[in-house]
């Protein structure tokens, strides 16, 4: 009997990201029986030990060397060793680059998955790389989509773990940690601190909330760089009330927990593709605001399973949260159908069956069928 297509993941953080989480899930969830996983990580951390102590191989490559020389040498002779048979890149950075050169050296197919803004520096850098080096791409969203036309791109968007993520879970956990009374409306932010999420917006507008709803709390859930962190801390500072009000968490593992103890997440991000929080929000029947950036207008029906507001619109960020306040029976119906729209149209064994399929049909291309 034939042994199983082997399938080299390579991300180039372990850490408990946006992107790491959505490659560690597909990971997980791969059909066993089809295909054996492997995966490696430009430095040790949380998804290397996790993914290792689920049965999975792992490896850390470290040295880069002149020119990232050294580390297509290492990943070349890694992939031989293992004997892969394709290769799925995780995000636009340059780690990814160079492990994809030395697939390339050995002809084995690649996967390369892109997430980040198509705009952003990063992107622009390594578009001639993914032309080169890239089999599939494959893209999280129609804005993804249209900058990358005339490569071999597929949109396949994000999925959300709907057992991990679900309606009956208890939040008491996460407001009793910090201090959150229970019946207290609580708003938050979940993810990177950082200037293209929007926590400044989300703390201006709380700051306007406050003034017609004083018992509202307000938390933010995340870490980011240590200069975006401190100036959330200088916003608050001198501003007593709001400051007496938000809840800077830091980064949190427990984000069913979280979901499930928000009443409303807010989401006013200047750019997103396919934002995790919010399916994972929606999942846990919350009902969420966002920008109406990237794939959020597909995911959210405006006014059915949350409110979206124009991207940079302060006022109306501050009228849909006072509106989550004076209709909160209506909130919850709207995360009802928030539920049901993720169970419909984004779970993760409907996103992992789409990349699988593009798995058999490159592997096949190549003679390497899959039971």
């Amino acid at each position: 009997m034939n042994s199983l297509p082997s399938i080299l993941y390579v991300s180039h953080t372990p850490a408990l990201k946006g992107s790491a989480i959505s490659l560690g899930q597909l990971i997980l969830g791969l059909d066993r029986a089809r295909f054996k996983p492997v995966a490696v990580f430009s430095k040790p951390g949380y998804w290397a030990d996790h993914l290792k102590e689920q049965g999975i191989r792992t490896h850390v490559l470290r040295d880069r060397g002149f020119l990232g020389w050294r580390l297509i040498s290492t990943a070349k002779a890694f992939m031989d060793r293992v004997g892969v048979d394709l290769v799925h890149l995780n995000s636009a950075v340059p780690f990814c680059k160079y492990v994809g050169m030395a697939a390339r050296l050995r002809r084995t197919p690649v996967v390369w998955h892109i997430r980040e803004d198509p705009r952003s520096k990063r992107v622009r850098r390594l578009r001639k790389w993914i032309h080169l080096l890239a089999d599939r791409v494959i893209v999280v969203s129609t804005e993804l989509e249209q900058a990358f036309g005339g490569y071999p791109v597929v949109k396949i968007f994000n999925g959300v773990d709907t057992e991990r993520f679900r309606p009956d879970l208890s939040g008491n956990g996460f407001r009793d940690r910090f201090g959150i009374p229970r019946e207290t409306f609580l708003f938050g932010v979940v993810g990177t601190v950082e200037e293209r999420k929007g926590t400044l917006t989300f703390l201006t507008a709380a700051e306007s909330v406050l003034q017609s709803a004083p018992d509202a709390r307000f938390a933010v859930v995340g870490d980011g760089m240590p200069e975006d962190m401190d100036r959330v801390r200088r916003f608050l500072a001198g501003r007593d009330a709001l400051g007496s009000r938000v809840i800077l968490t830091g980064r949190l593992d427990n984000i069913p927990e979280v979901m499930a103890g928000l009443d409303v997440l807010v989401m006013p991000s200047l750019w997103e593709g396919f934002p995790r929080s919010l399916i994972e929000a929606m999942a846990c029947a919350r009902a969420a605001i966002a920008s109406d950036v990237g794939e959020t207008p597909f995911i959210l029906e405006d006014g059915k399973s949350g409110l979206l507001v124009p991207r940079g619109d302060q006022a109306a960020l501050v009228q849909a949260m006072r509106r989550c306040l004076w209709e909160r029976e209506a909130m919850k119906e709207m995360g009802l159908r928030a539920r049901q729209r993720v169970l419909a149209r984004f779970s993760l064994q409907g996103h992992i069956g789409l990349i699988q399929a593009r798995y058999e049909e490159l592997l096949a291309s190549r003679g390497c069928p899959v039971p």
